[in-house]
């Protein structure tokens, strides 16, 4: 009895060492299959990274009242970039159909914003809003190639308004104003410099007139009961049109590349609410 039992106790070790030998083992390949896996996390985030396609241009802006921009770009594609300046800058930027696929291959530091716009486009141009008592506002910016058509007037500054567009001179109607009507409304235009005298005239008057002179519509948001009684003389249009309202506002197209600014809508609005009012 004594044997069988003493036989039973050496199986029941042999039985418990094997159970623990085999969690053991059981524990040790746990930690291979993890020591594994965690092993090929690295190789998936590796191959994930070179899958990723990564930006061909690096760019910076110096914000400030002069833009700054700094770019590095080797052979990027231009729209990208575009959207990112755009993106950035929170302007709108449109690209002329030849320069869409553009690739763009340049280096430059701490540039003004319309130095570094004529690097990027042949041709590029700048869409401002001008009113009283403030800086021009910056609308949207134009990058086009020298042999694409050149953009329209209203490709940034569009209308949701009536627009009032005036053709021709007031001569050749029939039933137009007598003399003394004329003198008290007179505008000229010589090269980019306005003459405006108004007699107690409207300021809806005045407007449609100037556009005319402007050969531009005149966009009308506000039924304005304004009058205009004053006088300028040869004074730049960017700085005369301004003077007539704070309710006007004046849209120009700055050419970078030619150096040149030119009109492209006048438009009323109501006036602006003041706050309490």
């Amino acid at each position: 009895m004594m044997t069988s039992q003493k036989h039973c106790s050496s199986m029941c070790r042999i039985f418990s060492w094997g159970i623990m030998v085999s969690a053991a083992l059981i524990i040790v390949l746990g930690g291979m299959f993890l020591v594994a896996d965690a092993q090929s996390n690295p190789r998936k985030s590796a191959d994930n990274a070179k899958s990723a396609p990564q930006k061909k241009y690096r760019l910076r802006i110096q914000p400030g009242q002069v833009i700054g921009i700094s770019l590095k770009a080797d052979e990027a594609p231009l729209a990208d970039i575009a959207a990112d300046l755009s993106k950035r800058l929170n302007t709108r930027i449109l690209v002329g159909p030849a320069m869409e696929k553009q690739l763009v291959t340049i280096e430059f530091n701490g540039l003004p914003l319309d130095v570094a716009l004529k690097l990027l486009a042949p041709r590029a141009y700048v869409d401002y809003e001008i009113r009283s008592g403030a800086p021009p506002k910056r609308v949207g910016i134009l990058l086009f190639a020298g042999h694409d058509p050149a953009p329209a007037t209203s490709a940034l500054v569009t209308s949701d308004s009536e627009v009032i567009k005036v053709e021709g001179h007031t001569e050749d109607n029939p039933e137009s104003p007598s003399t003394a009507e004329k003198d008290s409304l007179q505008v000229k235009l010589e090269g980019d410099h306005l003459t405006i005298k108004s007699k107690k005239q409207t300021l809806l008057a005045v407007i449609v007139t100037v556009a005319e002179v402007l050969g531009v519509p005149a966009e009308v948001k506000y039924d304005s009961t304004e009058i205009v009684d004053s006088e300028i003389k040869n004074v730049l249009l960017e700085d005369a049109i301004p003077q007539l309202s704070p309710n006007v506002r004046l849209f120009v197209r700055a050419d970078l590349t030619l150096s040149t600014r030119t009109p492209l809508r006048l438009r009323l609005v109501a006036p602006e609410k003041v706050d309490g009012q």
